[in-house]
């Protein structure tokens, strides 16, 4: 019996009793309204109907005084009314004879109200005259009193049943009441029992199955699971003790090779040159491979502690936070963002890699910190920085001089050129202006990369370094019939930041938005806190980046097709280097037709 149907039984059980004892006392209640009933039909009418040839009675007796007084009119209208109702009562009483004796008494009414009737009609005969109606009142008041006494007998006779069965059906309640109190005990305990049974039979299979999961969790995988019953539970136990065995398989064939996996991956993580830094899904420490332990201290000490407390670097436990609860990945490109460490006496550049590390199931349970050595790839990208730089300085005085003579050109013979003519000279004039532009943010990057335009860090309030420059941007959004939203609260923490080149990557940020947005659109700026970093977003509903550019979208000279070509191709990669540069990682979520949003974080100052 499955256990579904056990349950359904023993419900089944409890309604049939509810509905049994509901039975048995609808029947009970309805013998007493018989009972009731019958008290009535049976002598309830015999006392009225006694009740009434009394009060009748008395009437008449009233009726013989009148005729003392001299008032025959009256003295006979009264006689002729109450003997109706007193005979009216009569016949109901001799129709409704129940009790013992009632038939004599009903008779002796009869034969008393014949000869009073007698007597009162002679009594009326006689003349108008009080002196002579005397002797005939005194011969019918023995009759009245004797028909008086008749009808008293009948009351008393009926009133005494009435009280008999009444006492009578009082005791029939107590004990149907008895009865049904029994009987309602009894289905109490057995529903009592029966529940206590049914749990019992559900309840010890479980407990079983709790006490062998208990001792597979402490590792005995010999212990079997009882299947006492082939019902939902016994299943359970059966497949419970398949899983067992199947476990008891993989420890046999896999263990040695599990073992084995572990040292093979503990050797290849401790050989590594670069420093490597493991933690789990809450951010503490769980391995460090040698070359970590060089800078970071021994492993035994750091171990569980959260990486937060043993590293130098804040980016590192931001990158490692970023990871864990934005669920993404970090890794800082450019020079500028390489973390320095001071080691054996000389300082050494690092770029910070942080990845997730997720079981078969895709759950996140840690976090892999890698720290690359590229201090000869900083001296290589100074070289090629200065290079740049060089190049773009020596590059830029003669785009100055040639843009000065399209604009004396343009501006001194512009009579004796034709359109054509002017249409060159003018497409050779934007075309200066942005190679001017070109070369003034190659000049920007190389700087930023070479580490010679390095933030100059204080603690700033967001609302109050970029306000002005919120202000001055509204107007150009919404002159491009864009509706502008800002969303920064004067509550946000300060943030450690260069408050120049933050407005600088918000310019970047926006004017992009601008540009990329349809009228009608919309734009928002909006700042959050999240742990010990806060995130700033640029959020728009423009035309959206196709998901094949959102990896490179922060590299340089990357443009989308079919945007246009007003910029250099180098905002993105700028801010992501300033934004670096601060400690701060920047990332972008997009689909197209529906908008772009672009956030960037920064280190809250210290003390907030």
């Amino acid at each position: 019996m499955s256990l579904r149907v056990k349950l359904l039984v023993g419900y089944l059980l409890f309604v049939v009793a509810l509905l049994a004892l509901g039975g048995w006392s609808a029947w009970r209640l309805r013998q007493m309204g018989s009972v009731a009933r019958l008290i009535i039909s049976e002598n309830y009418d015999s006392v009225v109907a006694a009740q009434d040839m009394k009060e009748s009675l008395e009437r008449q007796d009233s009726a013989a005084l009148f005729l003392l007084l001299g008032q025959q009119e009256r003295a006979q209208s009264q006689m002729r009314e109450h003997r109706q109702r007193f005979d009216a009562a009569l016949e109901k009483a001799a129709n409704n004879i129940t009790e013992p004796g009632e038939v004599e008494i009903i008779a002796a009414i009869r034969r008393d109200r014949a000869a009073y009737y007698q007597e009162f009609d002679a009594l009326a005969r006689q003349p108008n005259a009080t002196t002579a109606n005397v002797p005939y009142f005194r011969r019918l008041e023995p009759l009245f009193n004797q028909l008086r006494a008749d009808c008293d007998r009948l009351l008393r006779l009926n009133q005494q049943a009435m009280a008999i069965k009444s006492e009578n059906a009082t005791q029939v309640a107590n004990q149907w009441f008895r009865w049904t109190g029994l009987l309602a005990g009894i289905l109490v305990i057995a529903g009592m029992l029966l529940a206590v049974w049914l749990s019992q039979k559900i309840i010890q299979p479980l407990l079983a199955l709790r006490a062998t999961a208990s001792k597979i969790a402490g590792g005995d995988l010999d212990t079997k699971a009882p299947i006492s019953s082939r019902d939902e539970i016994g299943i359970l136990a059966a497949e419970f003790n398949r899983m067992a065995e199947r476990l008891r398989q993989l420890r046999r064939s896999d263990l040695g090779q599990l073992f084995i996996a572990q040292q093979t991956t503990e050797a290849t993580i401790d050989s590594l040159y670069d420093p490597i830094l493991v933690t789990d899904e809450k951010g503490n420490v769980t391995k460090l491979n040698p070359a970590a332990e060089k800078i970071f201290g021994p492993e035994a000490v750091s171990l569980g502690k959260p990486i937060a407390e043993i590293t130098p670097d804040k980016r590192i436990a931001m990158a490692v936070s970023d990871a864990l609860n934005w669920q993404r990945n970090s890794v800082g490109e450019s020079i500028a963002a390489a973390i320095p460490i001071s080691l054996n006496g000389t300082e050494q550049a690092y770029r910070l890699r942080t990845t997730q590390m997720r079981d078969e199931q895709q759950y996140l349970i840690g976090t892999v910190v890698l720290l690359e050595n590229i201090t000869h790839l900083k001296e290589v990208d100074r070289l090629k920085s200065e290079f740049i730089a060089t190049a773009s300085a020596q590059l830029q005085e003669p785009v100055k001089e040639l843009q000065m003579s399209l604009f004396c050109l343009l501006d001194e013979v512009t009579g004796e050129l034709n359109d054509t003519q002017r249409d060159l000279l003018f497409n050779c004039r934007e075309q200066v202006e942005w190679w001017e532009r070109l070369l003034q943010d190659l000049l920007d990057l190389s700087r930023i990369e070479s580490g010679e335009q390095m933030p100059r860090l204080t603690n700033i309030k967001l609302a109050k370094c970029l306000g002005p420059l919120i202000e001055s941007l509204q107007l150009q959004i919404e002159g491009s019939d864009l509706v502008f939203k800002v969303e920064l609260s004067d509550t946000l923490p300060e943030v450690l930041a260069d408050c120049e080149q933050i407005k600088r990557v918000l310019t970047h940020l926006l004017q992009n938005a601008r540009r990329h947005t349809p009228r009608g659109g919309e734009i928002t700026i909006s700042a959050a806190e999240l742990d010990d970093h806060v995130a700033i977003s640029v959020t728009d509903t423009g035309r959206g980046i196709p998901p094949e550019y959102l990896p490179r979208i922060f590299n340089r000279f990357v443009r989308v097709p079919g945007t246009n070509r007003d910029g250099s191709g180098l905002g993105l990669a700028i801010s992501k280097r300033l934004i670096e540069a601060h400690g701060g990682q920047i990332s972008v979520q997009s689909e197209v037709e529906r908008g772009t949003a672009i956030t960037f974080t920064l280190l809250k100052a210290e003390g907030d």
